[in-house]
């Protein structure tokens, strides 16, 4: 009989939690569709207030513009709204948007208070929206606080609000508090918010390099790809970097990528060097050197990338075949190899000849359209 009733009493228990689950649901669905449905009408009266106020913003709209804001609703309403201005008329958005600057530092003082939600989606506000330049003293470091403080997505949109600011001061010591910070983030994080920087770019290289012995290995290493993308940074510094048998290996892989896109004559030599370097425990670096040497071609080049193709890594021979292959060369120009003693060589070789042959007529193909 016990047995019974604790029987019951667990499908009781299940029941009662699926009907639960199911209400919420339902409660949750209900809710956002009410969220949605007042945020759309606020943008609309929003909207009205904005047009009526978009050549010369007065004081009275700064201040309904302000109690609007406080709100999640009001700030995605404002959101929407501002993105329909800048589509219809871009001028009078940037009129506008200047005209209205002093509203998100009197907002700032408030969302200092707000949970790390509210602070992500203000972070996220005023990287779209702000543009006093310079900007003011309060939204910048309104926007560190948060960088050192907030949640990642907090931390996220504060950085790339930053970047969009022009100041290179300013982003450069967010990249510092980053690393005071202790906690992890993605290096892409500081790539692309670097990329994105809004001002001059030589500044802001500059003030990262004076505080380059702050970063960690990893941070540096995003910096080394940072430089590269945007076609900067000291050739010298980054071939020092490179050979510094002391350095991290993400960093010192980084600075093999960066050779590979800005050719450098000086930094061939190393990077014939680390591709000749058969040690198994370093393939990465023989790996990302074989790869590199598609922009420095030449029969010592093509030598040594005929010894990789026999390198016990997948990695080091793939990326071998495929910078022969960018040579121009064919199975005939690597006839020792093809007829030589190393099989996986050879299938390396037929494997990525045999795949260019297919990549191109597919491309012939589809340029050649439906029959």
């Amino acid at each position: 009989m016990k047995i019974e009733w604790l029987i019951a009493f667990y499908l009781f228990i299940s029941v009662m939690m699926t009907v639960f689950n199911f209400g919420y649901l339902a409660y949750e669905k209900v809710h956002a569709k009410r969220f949605d449905a007042r945020t759309k009408r606020f943008a609309v009266l929003l909207g009205q207030e904005i047009e009526r106020n978009a050549e010369f913003p007065t004081e009275d709209h700064k201040r309904t513009l302000e109690r609007a804001m406080r709100r999640m609703a009001g700030m995605e309403s404002f959101d929407l709204t501002m993105g329909h201005l800048l589509r219809e008329d871009p001028d009078k958005s940037e009129r506008y948007l200047h005209g209205i600057a002093t509203v998100f530092d009197h907002l700032t003082y408030l969302f200092a208070k707000k949970d790390d939600l509210h602070r992500a989606y203000f972070a996220y506000i005023v990287k779209r929206w702000y543009r006093e330049r310079p900007a003011g003293n309060t939204v910048e470091q309104a926007l560190l606080r948060y960088v050192r403080e907030g949640s990642f997505y907090a931390r996220q949109n504060a950085l790339e609000a930053l970047s969009q600011m022009g100041s290179a001061r300013a982003l450069a010591e967010a990249i510092s508090t980053l690393e005071r910070d202790g906690e992890f983030h993605s290096p892409k994080l500081v790539t692309e918010a670097a990329l994105a920087f809004a001002g001059e770019a030589a500044e802001l290289e500059a003030e990262l390099k004076e505080r380059v012995g702050r970063f960690s290995p990893h941070t540096v290493a995003a910096l080394v790809n940072y430089l590269r993308m945007a076609d900067l940074g000291d050739l010298d510094v980054v071939l020092s970097l490179m050979r510094d048998e002391r350095e991290d290996l993400e960093v010192r892989l980084a600075c093999i990528r960066y050779f590979m896109r800005r050719r450098w004559p000086a930094a061939e030599a190393d990077l014939l060097k680390l591709a000749s370097d058969n040690d198994p425990a370093r393939w990465e670096y023989q790996a990302i050197a074989a790869t590199a040497l598609s922009n420095y071609p030449g029969m010592e080049a093509v030598e040594v990338l005929k010894g990789c193709l026999s390198s016990p890594s997948w990695f080091v021979r793939n990326n071998a075949a495929r910078t022969l292959y960018d040579y121009g060369l064919t199975l005939e120009d690597l006839d020792d190899v093809v007829n030589g003693s190393d099989a996986y060589a050879r299938d390396m070789l037929a494997y990525h000849w045999e795949l260019r042959r297919v990549e191109a007529e597919e491309r012939k193909r589809k340029e050649a359209g439906p029959a």
